[in-house]
């Protein structure tokens, strides 16, 4: 993206993205970071490889505004303590783009809160850490959700309730497309509730795409699984720069600026999401059950 003064961007902004040391939110926070009136957060499980996006960054850039911070999102309580650091020390956050996330492939358990992981990591933490700083958006605050087509896998899913999801789907090789399910869920029912409360805050879903430059797999695998899905399935696979590029833009160009509840695939093109993603019922069960779990007082 080319640096350019924005309308409305007059001081440095605020950018926060999960699981930025690699991958799409690499990628994205490069992009942000070429336009020198964003600071870029990036919130990085692993200290060590944000560290080092953090150089690469700043390298490629120019853009000495890059911050590395320590959230996992697996842990509710990580999230509490990174969303305090964050606004103690900045106030104020202008972009969040939702976008860590973990493969049932490589990771299975419980939390040390006793959620089912993938639940926790891809979409409970993002839930708090959203609902945390929805008091210390900017006016025309953007929220983006990184979801995956995979939210309707081949075959498609059913719903079973929050409380399988978060608890007993330790075996349920459908966990991922369940946690981006849940990620859309959450998109439309945070995009009711702040047009309801009359706030200009926007939440999007992003859908990049299957990549092979994703943690997921890793190697070799990813690149053959990516070969079979772009000859088999086009329609779900996803360019690493051109996705990074999409998501980079939505984030903070003006022409994206009061749209909200939107599902965005693979581009800044809008498409539908699954049937079963716009069930009211499930949206509010999710909405409702989250609050529980995170001690939110609705």
């Amino acid at each position: 993206m080319r640096q350019r003064q924005r309308k409305g961007f007059s001081k440095m902004k605020n950018v926060i993205i999960t699981g930025a040391n690699s991958g799409l939110g690499f990628e994205t926070a490069k992009k942000i970071a070429a336009d020198h009136d964003f600071r870029v957060i990036l919130a990085c499980r692993n200290e060590e490889k944000a560290a080092r996006a953090k150089s690469e960054i700043i390298s490629a850039t120019g853009n000495e505004q890059i911050v590395s911070m320590k959230l996992d999102t697996s842990s509710l309580a990580s999230v509490r303590a990174f969303a305090a650091a964050f606004i103690d020390r900045y106030g104020t956050v202008d972009v969040l783009i939702n976008n860590a996330g973990i493969s049932p492939m490589r990771e299975s358990g419980v939390t040390e809160e006793g959620f089912e992981v993938v639940f926790a990591t891809n979409y409970l933490g993002h839930f708090l850490l959203t609902q945390l700083f929805l008091p210390h958006f900017s006016a025309d605050g953007r929220i983006l959700n990184v979801t995956s087509d995979m939210h309707n896998p081949p075959g498609g899913i059913e719903w079973k309730g929050v409380e399988y999801l978060a608890h007993d789907a330790l075996s349920d090789r459908q966990r991922y497309s369940y946690s981006k399910l849940c990620m859309i869920y959450f998109t439309h029912k945070l995009a009711e509730v702040l047009k309801e409360q009359g706030s200009s805050v926007t939440v999007n879903s992003f859908n990049p795409g299957f990549m092979a430059t994703t943690n997921f797999s890793g190697g070799h695998m990813d690149k053959a699984r990516a070969l079979v899905v772009k000859t088999t399935m086009p329609d779900r696979y996803g360019d690493l720069e051109t996705s990074s590029d999409a998501l980079a833009r939505i984030a903070i160009d003006p022409q994206f600026v009061g749209v909200s509840g939107l599902y965005y695939d693979r581009s800044t093109n809008i498409k539908g999401s699954s049937d079963l993603s716009y069930v009211k019922e499930n949206q509010e069960e999710l909405w409702q059950k989250s609050l529980e779990y995170c001690g939110i007082r609705a």
